[in-house]
């Protein structure tokens, strides 16, 4: 696809994402609202004097209508300005962008060993079905998925963490990407997070591989004793470039997904467990600038994902070519 109608391309998905990034903020600062409690009461106590919590909520803003809060949120938002946490008071922005720059480590680690094991493995199953390789990677695969994140959290833990010792179990980093200064703390929640996203991408790039191994072109070359290394390098694997890219894309939105669930377990300090602190103390300002952000990776994710379809060649060739 030309840099053109790429640039066609999102423009004409540009206004499906805003939309969709306005249903979530609104979505996730109602859904706040519906709880019961609010910051004022969580932070008096249940067992606060009634005045006390009305004039705690009437400074911090909370007694006016929740759709006059929200339209205020989003006019800062419009200007860059993430509101004020209603708990704390301290600007949302620059505590999201921090917690961000962790998930950003937490994820591009996780998307890394997805590109270096389940893509690999995804294509040497894919390769030839049906063999014994390819049945294992499969159930594997299928294995991984079948587990919650949590669980197979929990299973790291106790054998790597707590039963081998390798490993801290909890993930406390430093501000930003201070998480780079401490892999040690990563090693886990990196690999629980790559499981799932890895053996989603192992599935779909073993489908797409197989499918090209079926092709005429392939089955000749093999036919005529060319090396398997060569009828993997030359015939196979320039007809797969975009399926394999795009289950990459994908895996972002599962990272994503999955990042709610991970940082949580390991008390990693990412967006996903900001989400989390944040639904608990009712701070919907804090909630829907951390979903937000959070919806708009996988928006992005889901885009990038879409492109790369969309450029993606027809895998049928058109002509053999030379076998060599």
């Amino acid at each position: 696809m030309s840099a053109r109608r790429t640039g066609i391309s999102v423009a004409r998905r540009l206004p499906g994402i805003v939309l969709l990034l306005l249903a979530v903020s609104a979505a996730l600062f109602w859904s706040v609202e519906v709880l019961p409690g609010d910051p004022a009461s969580q932070a008096l106590g249940a067992q606060a004097d009634p005045e006390r919590v009305a004039a705690l909520r009437e400074r911090l803003g909370l007694d006016r209508p929740v759709g006059v809060r929200y339209l205020d949120w989003l006019s800062g938002v419009l200007t860059g300005d993430l509101g004020e946490s209603a708990v704390t008071g301290l600007p949302v922005a620059p505590l999201v962008a921090d917690r961000a720059a962790r998930s950003l480590v937490l994820g591009a680690s996780a998307l890394l060993v997805v590109v270096l094991v389940a893509v690999p493995a995804g294509v040497a199953a894919g390769a030839r079905p049906g063999a014994l390789r390819d049945r294992a990677a499969s159930l594997g695969a299928l294995l991984v998925l079948s587990v919650p994140e949590f669980v197979l959290a929990a299973l790291l833990v106790s054998v790597l963490a707590h039963g081998l010792g390798w490993f801290p179990p909890v993930s406390l980093v430093g501000d930003g990407f201070g998480a780079l200064t401490e892999p040690d703390k990563l090693v886990l929640p990196t690999l629980t997070l790559a499981a799932v996203a890895g053996a989603f991408v192992l599935r779909l790039t073993r489908a797409a591989v197989a499918e090209a191994a079926g092709a005429p072109h392939v089955e000749a070359a093999r036919l005529a004793g060319v090396p398997e290394h060569r009828v993997l390098a030359r015939h196979l694997l320039p007809s797969v470039r975009g399926p394999v890219a795009q289950a990459v894309a994908l895996a972002v939105p599962y990272t994503v997904g999955g990042a709610l669930v991970v940082e949580a377990a390991f008390g990693y300090p990412g967006l996903g467990a900001l989400t989390a602190e944040a639904i608990g103390r009712r701070d919907a300002a804090v909630v829907s600038g951390a979903g937000i952000v959070l919806a708009g990776a996988a928006a992005l994710g889901f885009l990038v994902a879409e492109l790369a379809g969309a450029a993606s060649p027809d895998r049928t060739p058109q002509r053999t070519g030379a076998l060599r």
